[in-house]
């Protein structure tokens, strides 16, 4: 099955903006929490798996690959920088 690229590009936005608002939520939830631990730690795993699936996007680099990887990328970025302020509180 071949997928073109404008169509994947577009699924993979869909699915890194529902990764986002969940995100979103779940540093909602460890900011009202006791012990925001458990949090911390699913956003820095979640964060470390997300910058790996870029690496590898970014070796593979066959276009739009490249671009698939950036996005994945920052994504990941994100987890990490919402784990570190989840951990200053």
């Amino acid at each position: 099955m071949n997928i073109p690229a404008p169509l994947m590009l577009a699924i993979l936005c869909i699915a890194l903006a529902i990764h986002y608002v969940s995100q979103k939520t779940l540093l909602k939830k460890g900011w009202e929490s006791d012990d925001p631990k458990k949090y911390v730690n699913r956003f820095m795993i979640n964060g470390a798996g997300l910058i790996i699936v870029a690496v590898a996007a970014l070796v593979a680099a066959r276009p739009p690959f490249g671009l698939f990887g950036i996005l994945i990328f920052i994504e990941g970025a994100v987890c990490v920088t919402f784990g570190r302020k989840l951990s200053k509180k």
